[in-house]
């Protein structure tokens, strides 16, 4: 089964190599990486990691559009992984 949650990524504030993720439907869930390739890899791991523990199976996704006009200014991707 497939599964997206949209994602705000951002340069962290002090050190400018690092992309910190949120997943504004998914309280508490966050991770970062070293530039947005990495970033990217990682917020697909830690959302893997929470549907593993049926953290996020029953949650609704609020939709990319409506997550990125909440965060204006800042990259907003819908992350997608199948368990």
């Amino acid at each position: 089964m497939k599964y997206s949650f949209p994602a705000v990524f951002e340069q962290d504030q002090t050190d400018k190599n690092f992309i910190n993720v949120t997943f504004p439907d998914l309280m508490g869930v966050v991770t970062c990486g070293q530039g947005m390739e990495d970033a990217r890899f990682m917020a697909k791991d830690v959302l893997k990691s929470m549907l593993a523990f049926d953290y996020v199976k029953n949650t609704v996704a609020t939709s990319l559009e409506k997550t990125a006009q909440n965060f204006k200014g800042k990259i907003v991707e819908m992350v997608e992984v199948e368990v």
